[in-house]
């Protein structure tokens, strides 16, 4: 037979090393912190529907490929395929901070290399006569993703994202998502 106060006080003890144990785990050095921020925002970019591959699609103006029946998601899908990144350093100096991210990505310049090549093959299609401004229009859509599927990933130039402390809590200085964006524009 238990008694009442003995049980309470046991789950008690173990309430209080449950919360004992999570704090030690959720402790995390400020480099970690830094870590955290920026994968967060990366591994969106490795979502077509996410927020961040939203304002870079933005950035890019992907919706004027709309006209050519391509979806921000599907062009987005394409020309992510291989996304990846690594955070080279993250040094730490009181309340500020530098991260240096490298992004694997498709070359950009490839990718317009490869879309000029598509066009040039389907303006001298002798079928393009007799086609339509709709079908047109798609077989342009189609030739936009056909040239993404061929272009190599490559690495980006490093990058560097400034970050402060404020509050106990790490926070990118500039937009990151312009140094983001750039980097994979100019890759």
């Amino acid at each position: 037979m238990t008694v009442p106060g003995k049980r309470i006080r046991f789950f008690g003890l173990c309430a209080l090393a449950l919360c004992i144990v999570l704090s030690g785990c959720s402790h995390q050095t400020d480099e970690e912190a830094i870590e955290s921020s920026i994968a967060k925002r990366l591994d969106g970019y490795k979502n077509p529907d996410s927020s961040e591959t939203a304002n870079f699609a933005a950035r890019m103006d992907i919706d004027s490929l709309s006209q050519y029946g391509v979806s921000m998601a599907d062009f987005m899908k394409a020309y992510l395929d291989g996304f990846d990144y690594e955070i080279t350093s993250v040094e730490v100096d009181e309340d500020t901070a530098v991260a240096t991210v490298v992004m694997r990505c498709k070359s950009f310049s490839g990718y317009e290399a490869a879309l000029a090549a598509q066009a040039e093959a389907l303006g001298s299609d002798q079928q393009i006569a007799t086609m339509t401004t709709d079908e047109l229009d798609q077989a342009f859509g189609e030739a936009i993703l056909t040239s993404l599927e061929g272009v190599d990933v490559r690495d980006t130039d490093p990058i560097t994202i400034t970050f402060e402390k404020t509050d106990n809590v790490w926070m990118p200085v500039s937009d990151a998502s312009d140094d983001i964006a750039a980097a994979l524009l100019s890759n």
